[in-house]
């Protein structure tokens, strides 16, 4: 891990593969927030008090931003947010956005490019049935483990309501889709929203 102190509210966290593997922790574990995440954000936050003296007041939360740099590697941000009312959730995930108010409700930010984690083939045919393909630039669907991974490049105005669509059967992976690319079985290499759709009858 590569740690950098940004200023005196602010941190920056370089973490690779061979760190989590090390913590027997896998990248799509960030999200949803478990205790499994919220225990190695604490380990970060105690790595950063002792390499260059980061920590938390009592009158403070930490904002948690995490996002993929590469396949091997993704960064954590970690801000502290002075509040009179700080609650007992330490940790606070949310939007990069200095106009927004800071809410409790983990949320990572999602661009054109998402990756949405399906338990079975089922549900991920019946979610792009609903999908409008003039949304997506292209689609390509993937196999892991026992999940099935769908890749979409989105155009800029239809990336919330993709999101909310597949939001309804899918879990968002905060992973690059190069790492399925590389680690996982390709399914459908191209227009796999369009193919899976037309299964449904």
């Amino acid at each position: 891990m590569k740690i950098k102190k940004i200023n005196e509210d602010k941190v920056q966290i370089i973490i690779t593969n061979q760190d989590l593997e090390e913590r027997d922790f896998k990248k799509w574990e960030f999200m949803p927030i478990g205790p499994k995440a919220q225990e190695l954000f604490q380990d970060l936050l105690d790595m950063a008090y002792h390499e260059c003296g980061f920590q938390i007041e009592e009158d403070s939360q930490l904002m948690v931003e995490a996002y993929p740099l590469s396949v091997d590697s993704i960064a954590v941000i970690m801000t502290k947010v002075h509040s009179r009312g700080a609650d007992n959730n330490l940790f606070t995930f949310t939007h990069h956005d200095e106009e927004e108010d800071f809410d409790e409700e983990p949320c990572f930010e999602r661009g054109t490019g998402q990756v949405w984690g399906f338990a079975d083939l089922e549900t991920c045919i019946q979610a792009c049935h609903r999908l409008d393909p003039d949304l997506l630039e292209k689609s390509a669907l993937y196999k892991y483990l026992e999940g099935y991974y769908l890749a979409v490049n989105t155009l800029p105005l239809g990336v919330e309501d993709v999101a909310a669509i597949l939001g309804e059967y899918a879990d968002w992976i905060p992973v690059d889709e190069v790492f399925f690319k590389e680690h996982g079985q390709t399914i459908i290499q191209r227009e796999a929203v369009t193919n899976l759709a037309g299964l449904v009858r």
